[in-house]
C-alpha cells in the first residue's frame, strides 16, 4: 500500500462499523454516499486515524460557510486517488 499523507487526494473504499452504527439512518445514508468519492486527507491525528471532508463552503456575503461531513477512517478505508 502506498503510504499516504495530509494534502494527499484519496478514494474512500468503504466505512467501519464502529463509524456509522449508532447514526440516525438519514445520516448513515449521507456517509455512506461518500464510498467511491475522492476527496483530501486533511490530518492524521495521534492514533493514526486519517481525517476526511466531504462538503464545500458557500460564501454568504462577508461571511462563508461549511456544510458536510468531516469524520476519521482506517488506512484500509483509503486508497491514494490518481488524478
Amino acid at each position: 500500500m502506498a503510504e499516504i499523507q495530509a494534502g494527499d487526494r484519496v478514494r474512500l473504499l468503504g466505512l467501519p462499523d464502529w463509524l456509522a452504527h449508532d447514526l440516525p439512518q438519514d445520516e448513515q445514508q449521507e456517509l455512506r454516499a461518500f464510498v467511491g468519492q475522492t476527496t483530501v486527507v486533511t490530518d492524521i491525528d495521534a492514533h493514526g486515524y486519517f481525517w476526511l471532508g466531504f462538503g464545500g463552503t458557500v460564501d454568504l456575503e462577508d461571511q462563508a460557510r461549511y456544510s458536510g461531513h468531516s469524520f476519521c477512517v482506517t488506512r484500509e478505508f483509503l486508497e491514494r486517488a490518481i488524478d
